[in-house]
């Protein structure tokens, strides 16, 4: 029997799996486009919350739409712009054995759920439309035609302001 390897830390497909699930959950459908705005949130909420990634196997690149995860995009591509209906499925080392993999830690769940609570409702042309706003981490990394890496040092201090600034419309309501 052989034993599995926990990673404490959320991998780019548990992630992808978590968002899933909170939509069979709700009834929400999850696009690939609107998973990708998902992830990359979840990942500036846990860089500033947490002060680490929620996953860390994957980049996050600009791209034309916005952020994008390269392995969550072309798994989850066929599905083009319908709803996602499977979830992400790693293979063993011997391509034996398949899983879907999960988060395992409390604090990964709760960024993911946060998330999925804030944005749930957002379609993923209006994600679109928030990650291209000046400023923004795609807006000050995206080139034509390249697919540049976004640092996570400027996805954690665009986040670092957007939690004062929630913060802060709480605190004067």
């Amino acid at each position: 029997m052989s034993k599995q390897i926990i990673n404490p830390m959320g991998t780019a497909s548990s992630v992808a799996n978590e968002f899933i699930k909170l939509s069979n959950e709700t009834g929400i459908e999850v696009t690939n486009m609107k998973l990708g705005k998902l992830m990359y949130i979840a990942q500036g909420l846990s860089l500033a919350l947490l002060e680490r990634p929620v996953f860390s196997d994957d980049k996050i690149e600009a791209w034309k739409y916005g952020p994008v995860i390269p392995s969550i995009y072309h798994e989850f591509k066929h599905f083009k712009s319908d709803p996602i209906t499977t979830k992400s499925v790693i293979l063993d080392s011997n391509w034996t054995h398949s899983s879907e993999p999960e988060l395992t830690t409390e604090d990964d769940k709760k960024i993911v759920k946060l998330t999925w609570n804030l944005y749930k409702n957002t379609s993923a042309e209006d994600l679109v439309i928030s990650t291209h706003r000046p400023g923004t981490p795609w807006s000050l990394t995206y080139a034509l035609g390249e697919n540049n890496i976004i640092d996570n040092r400027l996805i954690k201090r665009y986040y670092d302001k957007f939690i004062t600034s929630l913060k802060n419309s709480l605190e004067s309501e």
